[in-house]
């Protein structure tokens, strides 16, 4: 599949895709998955051999979609949340690595941190920010509504101090949503500690929704938070809003990227006259990529449509490697086309993310999940030898989902002439 700037194929190529949706994907089972290497799918610039990889099983059955934290001091954090049933009873679970993820700690469940989706951003004055989801089934719910949290730490999460997102500002019991990572900005003030920002929205469709969109802000790592700044997001009125399960990139030459969630059931889903074979639920939702070169006041789609990947393709997250290559880490969630199951993929731009081919030299991290859901969401970490350390879940023959931990290195780029 020839992409444009940002993936957007063209219609003979996605009736290629669907017709190949068709087949069962390459999947792996749990004892297999043990020793299988990362994936080049479609080699141009990335060497088309397999990459060695370390997986590490991590936690206990119904654990799901698992985040993984550098931390300042050098340890490996990742955070899940475990899927209680029955009622539900949804709460963090944290491991630890302090030998670059090479070995794990034991399983630290803390049902006193109550939510999901956790997601934990290190600032760079030490403390760390962790944003959540609160779902209206969890049996602690006595609002009748999900809403956000946001969580956090100086001593490195060992100790917890929650933040309620809403009610108050926000339209009577309406859903609040977070962007996943808090990202930072330079800070006039205190060039040494930047100001942490964290996008807030509302959930669902209703009117003036960029009313209630805002950047929250804060100089003192999360103990107060400033929620006056309204960014203007080109009136976006999505489902989950424009800060809602979606990734906001930092680039270190001043310019943001932002990633939206764009919803099946909304006026933005369609790519141009391509077609969806199989939809199911919100696992045909797609991403769209935004632009911001005044430091988050205004937001543009990239290349004006912004169109970002496929149908089913969601969660992104993007890392700056040391060499300069940014890495986008994302999960195929529904109606893989790539030939793997359902999971965890990555991607490189070679211009800050100025454009992506999501055809070639796609990297394979994860593709043992069974069935048509569980598989994917995390995210990667680089170490100081170059090492990477991704995380991520996947639904086993048990029908359960499980979280592993992988090590790899991702090799060089070959210069490719035009």
């Amino acid at each position: 599949m020839n992409t444009n700037s940002v993936g957007h194929p063209n219609r003979r190529q996605w009736i290629a895709m669907s017709a190949a949706m068709a087949y069962a994907p390459t999947r792996l089972t749990a004892t297999e998955n043990r020793d299988a290497p990362v994936l080049i799918k479609n080699p141009k610039r990335l060497p088309s051999a397999p990459i060695t990889a370390d997986r590490t099983p991590l936690g206990i059955p119904e654990d799901y979609k698992p985040w993984i934290t550098k931390l300042n001091n050098g340890d490996l954090l990742i955070t899940c949340f475990h899927a209680g049933r029955d009622p539900f009873d949804e709460h963090a679970v944290f491991w630890r690595s302090t030998d670059g993820g090479d070995t794990w700690s034991k399983r630290i469940a803390r049902r006193d941190i109550v939510g999901r989706e956790f997601a934990v951003t290190q600032l760079t004055g030490g403390s760390i920010v962790m944003t959540c989801h609160f779902l209206t089934q969890d049996k602690r719910n006595t609002d009748g509504y999900p809403y956000s949290k946001l969580f956090h730490s100086h001593d490195n999460g060992k100790t917890w101090v929650e933040t309620r997102v809403g009610p108050k500002g926000f339209p009577s019991k309406r859903p609040t949503n977070t962007d996943r990572n808090v990202f930072e900005l330079p800070n006039p003030d205190d060039p040494k500690n930047p100001i942490a920002c964290v996008g807030i929205s509302t959930s669902g469709y209703h009117e003036h929704k960029s009313k209630y969109t805002s950047i929250w802000t804060s100089t003192d790592g999360g103990d107060n938070w400033n929620r006056d700044w309204k960014p203007n997001t080109d009136n976006w009125d999505d489902f989950d809003g424009f800060f809602g399960q979606s990734y906001t990139y930092p680039s270190p030459t001043g310019k943001l990227l932002h990633v939206v969630r764009v919803d099946r059931r909304g006026k933005y889903w369609k790519l141009g006259d391509q077609k969806l074979t199989n939809e199911r639920g919100d696992q045909g939702d797609r991403m769209m990529i935004w632009k911001s070169l005044d430091q988050g006041k205004t937001w543009r789609r990239l290349n004006k449509h912004g169109d970002f990947g496929g149908y089913g393709e969601m969660y992104p997250r993007f890392l700056k490697l040391n060499d300069g290559r940014l890495l986008l880490t994302f999960t195929v969630r529904s109606n893989s086309y790539d030939g793997y199951a359902l999971g965890l993929r990555a991607l490189l731009s070679y211009d800050d993310g100025e454009t992506w081919d999501f055809d070639h030299d796609r990297i394979i991290i994860d593709y043992a999940n069974q069935g048509a859901s569980g598989g994917g969401y995390g995210n990667t970490v680089q170490l100081e030898d170059d090492s990477l350390v991704s995380t991520y879940s996947f639904r086993g023959d048990d029908g359960k989902t499980h979280v592993e931990a992988v090590k790899w290195k991702i090799p060089h780029s070959r210069l490719v002439t035009p």
